[in-house]
């Protein structure tokens, strides 16, 4: 139902709540003018019948005005709520495309870079700064791949929370639909049984219009009104069968509408799930994409180090004699293992070389003293009346003689030796 016709319809629904209105006050005041005893008891009951029918009328109009207006409001909502979905197909539509999109400029990424490869393996005929410019400008081109395959996803995400809000207005618009239906059907089976009853009242007025009766009301045999009670009865059940039936129609169509509303939300977590396993994908194959760039960057670092040339270092060739067999041994003795002790000073390998050769002078000395023992008996008589002093003195300056020249070549004072004792 379009709006204009709903708008149609509850402008005639009030101008015939307005001619009711005016019915009912009319007859008021005819009662009140001329009141009921004046008048005849057939007038009065038409009278009263007409309030009745005026009243039923007015409850009619009310109630059909209130349904329609729920219906449009209904109908509103229902608009806008497609009107919703049918932009939240769009964006998912847009997504898919911009995943799409984005699948085959990374497949193009990939092909180059396996180009680049291959002319590096080849030989390396192309550039390699141009292969690095292409390399950092494929890099940049992932990293707003991923920036846009997660705005696609908050996108997606947001469509989906959109929809099941929108799912959940039209269910329950759907059920105040079916209460207003069912507020209908219960005014009309009302309206039938007063329309009944009061067509028994006009035949019994017109059958008792020669007796006397009060002017207040009319009596009613037990038939009638046994006939009355059964046919507003059957009205009742009849009622109650088509409200159930509408129900059980509402209720079929509500559930066909929510299988179908779920069926909607399952194909659009799966596209869901497919776009965010392609934009994994994607983020893996990016990171393959950065992986083979370093190792690129670090094969190429290392060529170039390797053509340069190594400046020449000054090396010790001949090691201390003292480094040769220094090791050391475990607890156990079975492991060997190097100890490095501090080199020598120039100073104290000279004062070692000066402690040999001194050493090894007197070793001499005292060879030569053991053979030059055998003196003369003059010498021993000369030595017990005191001419040690003198062959001490001469012996001194005979070592004296013999040192000065080896301490003088190394710059060192000459030390005395010290004296013998006396036997």
């Amino acid at each position: 139902m379009r709006p204009w016709n709903q708008v149609q319809m509850i402008e005639i629904i009030l101008m015939k709540k307005r001619k009711i209105t005016l019915k009912i006050s009319r007859g008021v005041i005819r009662i009140l003018m001329g009141g009921l005893s004046s008048l005849p008891s057939s007038a009065s009951g038409l009278i009263l019948m007409e309030l009745k029918q005026a009243k039923l009328n007015l409850s009619m109009t009310t109630n059909d005005l209130a349904e329609s207006r729920t219906s449009a409001e209904l109908n509103k909502k229902l608009e806008k709520e497609s009107i919703s979905l049918e932009k939240a197909r769009e964006r998912l539509t847009l997504n898919s495309l911009k995943i799409s999109s984005l699948e085959e400029e990374l497949n193009l990424t990939k092909q180059k870079l396996q180009l680049a490869k291959d002319d590096e393996m080849n030989g390396g005929s192309g550039n390699p700064l141009d292969i690095s410019r292409e390399l950092q400008r494929l890099s940049s081109e992932a990293e707003q791949f991923k920036k846009m395959g997660d705005a696609a996803n908050s996108e997606v995400l947001r469509t989906i929370s959109e929809v099941e809000q929108t799912e959940g207005r039209i269910k329950s618009a759907e059920i105040r639909l079916v209460a207003a239906r069912k507020m209908k059907e219960a005014a009309r089976a009302a309206e039938a049984v007063a329309l009944a009853e009061i067509k028994a009242l006009s035949s019994h007025e017109n059958s008792t219009r020669n007796s006397s009766q009060k002017p207040e009301g009319s009596t009613l045999t037990f038939e009638d009104y046994s006939f009355l009670t059964c046919k507003a009865r059957g009205a009742k059940e009849l009622s109650k069968m088509i409200q159930v039936d509408e129900a059980n129609v509402s209720k079929m169509e509500i559930l066909k509408k929510v299988e179908e509303a779920t069926e909607e939300v399952t194909n659009k977590r799966k596209a869901l799930e497919e776009a965010l396993s392609r934009v994994e994908a994607a983020n893996k194959e990016k990171l393959a994409v950065e992986d083979a760039l370093r190792m690129w960057r670090s094969e190429h670092g290392q060529k170039r180090r390797s053509t340069i040339p190594i400046p020449t270092k000054f090396k010790n060739s001949h090691s201390s004699p003292y480094r040769k067999d220094s090791r050391l041994r475990d607890v156990n003795g079975l492991d060997p293992k190097p100890i490095l002790k501090p080199t020598p000073s120039i100073g104290q390998i000279l004062s070692r070389k000066l402690l040999l050769s001194e050493e090894s002078q007197i070793r001499t000395r005292s060879e030569k003293g053991t053979v030059k023992r055998k003196v003369s008996l003059g010498q021993m008589l000369g030595k017990q009346n005191g001419d040690g002093p003198s062959s001490r003195k001469v012996d001194k300056v005979n070592r004296q003689k013999q040192f000065p020249e080896k301490r003088k070549k190394f710059g060192f004072f000459p030390v005395l030796p010290s004296t013998e004792k006396a036997e």
